[in-house]
């Protein structure tokens, strides 16, 4: 059976994926989350997992936040990652720009749909690329009602989450490259 195995970096981003997947046009493939405690974890056990994977129809998603870094770095680190455990052509490697949270902001129906924006927030203060937002968790944290917790938080938003409705030119990436894996 394929499945489509998505190697992030944190356990937020697992309801998103789950909330999404019917969404897409994923051919019958499974998805299957393998969340991490943070990118030094993800990176470290990236190759072996890889390497040990036994489904010969598995296709792979590796998936990290930018955090204001060089994302082209980033993207060529897990992709020679990639490349050494010999999973190349199964595999697709995308940044997020530049947390989660910006796919959030990139869907602000689901945001107030959520309950998570307060009643009088300016959508205004969300306009333009929010790909290009340095800090999008601290945004989000500026626009929302008390007690929002990021896991809780995800997986409330994502529930309302359309993926065609998305603004963020990085979730609109990642999508297409589900589909594309699904393909594979």
């Amino acid at each position: 059976m394929k499945e489509i195995v998505i190697m992030a970096e944190e356990s937020s981003i697992q309801p998103v994926f789950e909330k999404l997947a019917p969404q897409l046009n994923l051919s019958g493939a499974r998805i299957r989350v393998i969340p991490h405690q943070g990118f030094s974890d993800l990176e470290k056990s990236l190759p072996r997992k890889l390497k040990a994977w036994r489904n010969p129809h598995a296709r792979f998603l590796i998936i990290r936040d930018n955090d204001s870094g060089d994302c082209v770095e980033h993207k060529q680190h897990l992709q020679k990652i990639v490349r050494d455990s010999g999973r190349e052509g199964q595999s697709i490697v995308r940044i997020i720009c530049q947390e989660l949270e910006a796919w959030f902001l990139g869907d602000r129906q689901a945001l107030h749909d959520a309950g998570i924006l307060e009643v009088n927030v300016n959508h205004a203060s969300i306009r333009g690329d929010v790909d290009q937002i340095v800090k999008p968790s601290q945004k989000l944290d500026r626009l929302i009602v008390q007690g929002y917790e990021k896991r809780v938080g995800a997986h409330t938003v994502s529930s309302h989450m359309r993926v065609s409705r998305n603004t963020s030119r990085s979730f609109q990436n990642t999508m297409e490259a589900l589909e594309k894996l699904a393909k594979l």
